[in-house]
């Protein structure tokens, strides 16, 4: 066997979980992951900020924002563990189910660095400002 068999054989075996279900699943869960995460913290934000101006607890609205980062941080580090399984790179010259999982795990890790930086965002507006303050 070449390095070149051993190698498209490797790739083989690395691509092989994403042709099923539960590998498009965890693919559909690492794209979605970050914006419903997002959408959760601001929730929580919106539901706790008035039980915190009651209780002065603002420490209860940063605990949702870690929760929140280290979710957005899970889904964007399992969504470049695939990109990395499935060899890295951007070509998509034959259209396979190789170019397609390496597109939405590339998809997916910049969904979810722009979710983790709109959980950033809103953490910054908790430090900025009291849950009692409105306009």
């Amino acid at each position: 066997m070449s390095v070149r068999d051993s190698s498209e054989a490797s790739r083989a075996a690395a691509i092989e979980p994403f042709a099923r279900w539960p590998g498009l699943l965890r693919l559909a869960l690492d794209v979605l992951g970050g914006p419903i995460i997002a959408l959760a913290y601001q929730a929580s934000i919106y539901a706790g900020n008035m039980w915190a101006c009651g209780h002065n607890a603002k420490a209860y609205l940063h605990v949702g924002a870690v929760l929140g980062v280290i979710g957005a941080l899970i889904v964007t580090a399992d969504s470049w563990i695939v990109w990395r399984a499935v060899g890295r790179g951007v070509e998509d010259e034959h259209g396979a189910e190789e170019s397609r999982t390496r597109f939405l795990a590339l998809v997916a890790m910049m969904v979810g660095a722009i979710s983790l930086a709109v959980i950033v965002a809103q953490w910054l507006a908790i430090f900025m400002f009291g849950p009692c303050m409105r306009a």
